[in-house]
């Protein structure tokens, strides 16, 4: 019997991560929702209730700042956010959904839930419980250790 090799961890996330972006876009551009790079994808799913600040959206996105200028500029052409000052420093600029940028968040939303779905049918509902919180944990830690250091803890 050969031996199976072991597939690269990148291949094992793609697969997962493209059915869903295939979903997402499909039910988008069904919606009328602009084609958008997954670079302004990603910027807008970073952009939380309350607003952020680009300058967290920077580190968030590990891009420069005038590139990530650029994207929420094109995103506000698009009337998916909206820029505004912060109100504890009135010179930053926080970002925020738009109208039309919270829809589209919000069929976003569905059309995971619609997915996750289908892969707990595929999978069975206690092995995609295990699956999404191994990810949980896993984005917790990368968080922590790219926000707070090499140990994940605050220096």
């Amino acid at each position: 019997m050969a031996k199976q090799l072991r597939r690269d961890i990148r291949a094992l996330l793609l697969a997962p991560s493209s059915d869903l972006a295939v979903q997402v876009d499909e039910r988008l551009r069904r919606l009328g929702f602009p084609s958008l790079r997954p670079s302004h994808s990603q910027l807008l799913t970073l952009v939380e209730d309350g607003g952020k600040r680009l300058t967290d959206l920077v580190d968030a996105m590990h891009l420069p700042k005038q590139t990530l200028g650029d994207m929420v500029d094109e995103l506000e052409r698009q009337k998916l956010v909206e820029r505004y000052p912060d109100p504890d420093h009135g010179v930053i600029k926080r970002v925020r959904l738009a109208t039309r940028g919270r829809a589209w968040a919000h069929e976003v939303r569905k059309v995971a839930e619609t997915t996750e779905a289908r892969w707990a049918a595929a999978l069975g509902k206690a092995k995609l419980k295990t699956l999404r919180g191994l990810l949980e944990e896993l984005g917790t830690q990368i968080n922590g250790v790219s926000e707070h250091g090499s140990n994940g803890r605050r220096s």
